[in-house]
């Protein structure tokens, strides 16, 4: 007979309590994640289902006896085919200033700048919102504004350099720069400096060391930062209607106000809705894509 150890009270009363509680991972995961599903789907996908049958309904017919039609995407590609031109105008070229400028900026905050913590807090205060960065920008270029003794001197008028392109572009670039420093950052961050170090040792020049080293290694920082500028500034809003001409007026989202809640003509504006948010979807998961988590540095 072999000796086999007796278990105690305490193992044999307890045993059965702890398996009965052992849950799969499988389990415990959907459960912590089923908050934010329901959430997405309530604020997110409901609204966009409801935006997108909308968008095939005849101007309000929706809430009282609903008309469908395609008319509204066939308006949109005949008569405000150049508006959503002119809103992927707009948020090309302020991306492209984004870049201009924020590649500088992400080199030196990573290879010079020692408190880079503080400096990237300082750059989220655009984030708070273009319609405080547009009056504030409007309010310095006005004759009798901080601005208007120095641009008088210079032989510039306010009110011409005010309702611009430069101007409209000069805002959704500094609204947008944050995201383009981040990603930029982000790649630089992972280029090792020997790299340039060894460039310039084999008798390489600075242009050529940043048109054949860093720029190649950070491609897809510009990408990413490019695309994720680019989708913020498609939904341009207050910056046009303060700071632009009549021209940089035309973009969608001023569009869609002046059908949904001037016109009342629901059904085009949601299309317009949608066409809006089909082009911010695609460039944002493509930004996304490019990334790698930059926006988390």
């Amino acid at each position: 007979m072999t000796d086999r150890p007796v278990p105690s009270v305490a193992t044999s009363v307890v045993a059965p309590y702890v398996r009965r509680r052992r849950v799969s991972p499988v389990w415990v995961g959907l459960g912590l994640l089923a908050p934010a599903i329901v959430v997405t789907i309530l604020f997110s996908v409901v609204p966009l289902l409801y935006l997108l049958q909308l968008s095939f309904t005849r101007e309000s017919s929706f809430f009282f006896t609903a008309s469908y039609t395609l008319d509204n995407y066939r308006l949109i590609w005949s008569r405000y085919l150049p508006t959503v031109w002119t809103t992927v105008e707009l948020a090309t070229l302020a991306s492209l200033v984004d870049l201009v400028l924020g590649y500088p900026f992400a080199y030196i905050l990573i290879r010079k700048v020692r408190y880079r913590e503080l400096v990237r807090t300082i750059m989220t205060f655009p984030l708070f919102g273009p319609l405080y960065l547009s009056f504030g920008l409007f309010y310095l270029l006005l004759p009798n504004g901080p601005l208007g003794p120095l641009l008088e001197g210079l032989g510039i008028p306010g009110t011409k350099l005010l309702y611009s392109l430069p101007m409209v572009l000069f805002a959704m670039a500094i609204f947008t720069f944050p995201f383009m420093t981040m990603n930029v950052g982000a790649a630089l961050a992972n280029v090792d400096p020997l790299l340039e170090e060894a460039a310039t040792t084999l008798g390489a020049k600075p242009w050529q060391v940043f048109v054949r080293v860093l720029f190649p290694l950070s491609w897809s920082g510009i990408i990413a930062g490019f695309l994720m500028c680019f989708g913020w500034n498609l939904g341009v809003f207050a910056v046009p209607i303060l700071l632009g001409g009549l021209r940089e007026q035309r973009v969608l989202s001023i569009a869609m106000y002046q059908k949904g809640l001037v016109q009342f003509d629901y059904g085009l504006a949601a299309a317009m809705g949608i066409v809006l948010a089909g082009l911010a979807f695609g460039v944002t998961w493509m930004s996304l894509r490019f990334s790698r988590g930059a926006l988390g540095a």
